[in-house]
């Protein structure tokens, strides 16, 4: 299943098909995916001046084993570590009051829940036109059903592609990100026209999918294959 919200949530089931790189062969991986040219669009202004960093490095994601924290922890002793941040005065805040803007909760919001998995949702039209749109409010919610939620903030237009197509015709592809993928997986973030292709955007690849319509990244290392169960709307910021 799914969730979503545009100060909403939307929910998403199965239909369900989950696709991995690292998973056991018995998940049955999709075959290989069609391949789409790549747009020659220059790389947003600003990447060409960061000559002066280190270049990434992917070798440096393998994990480190370590002790606890506190290796002599026993249970009762709650939290021994006497760090700064243990002596700070509690504060509050009011996420409606009247000297907070949405920006200050974004900020507050994305800086005190972290980190925060991204997601690529892969999408298709009533017309049939394949979208892509990144998402950052996304989390699991279940495994048995296995469900899932995303999050859409509010616009000004009717809606976005994603939330568009998760109401009709309502099946998509979760797909999660990796560090190699961000500046492709930002591209697809830019507002663009709604008929244009953030795969050809971006220069993602196409894999089909087993058991809906809209395609997989394959530069997904996990990949979901859902449809929407539910939509749950919120009232926006102005109206608690």
């Amino acid at each position: 299943m799914f969730c979503l919200t545009r100060n909403a949530v939307r929910t998403i089931t199965s239909s369900f098909r989950i696709t991995s790189h690292f998973l056991a062969s018995s998940l049955s991986t999709v075959a290989a995916a069609t391949t789409r040219t790549t747009p020659s669009h220059s790389p947003p202004e600003g990447d060409n001046d960061l000559g002066h960093l280190p270049k990434f490095n992917l070798s440096n994601g393998l994990i480190d084993l370590t002790t606890s924290p506190d290796p002599s922890w026993k249970y009762g002793e709650g939290v021994r570590d006497d760090r700064a941040e243990m002596r700070h005065a509690h504060t509050e805040i009011d996420p409606y009051a009247s000297t907070r803007s949405k920006a200050d909760n974004y900020s507050l919001i994305i800086s005190g829940v972290v980190p925060r998995p991204i997601s690529l949702i892969s999408m298709i039209s009533a017309d049939g036109k394949q979208n892509l749109a990144p998402s950052s409010y996304f989390q699991v919610v279940d495994h048995d059903p296995p469900i899932f939620i995303i999050g859409i903030g509010p616009r000004a237009s009717p809606g976005k592609d994603t939330l568009c197509n998760l109401k009709e015709p309502g099946k998509c592809v979760v797909n999660t990100v990796s560090e190699n993928m961000i500046q492709a997986v930002n591209a697809t973030s830019i507002n663009i026209p709604f008929d244009v292709s953030e795969w050809d955007l971006s220069g993602f690849r196409e894999a089909p999918s087993k058991t809906v319509q809209p395609v997989r990244v394959q530069e997904s290392g996990f990949s979901v294959e859902g449809k929407v169960v539910d939509i749950k709307e919120f009232s926006e910021f102005a109206k608690p």
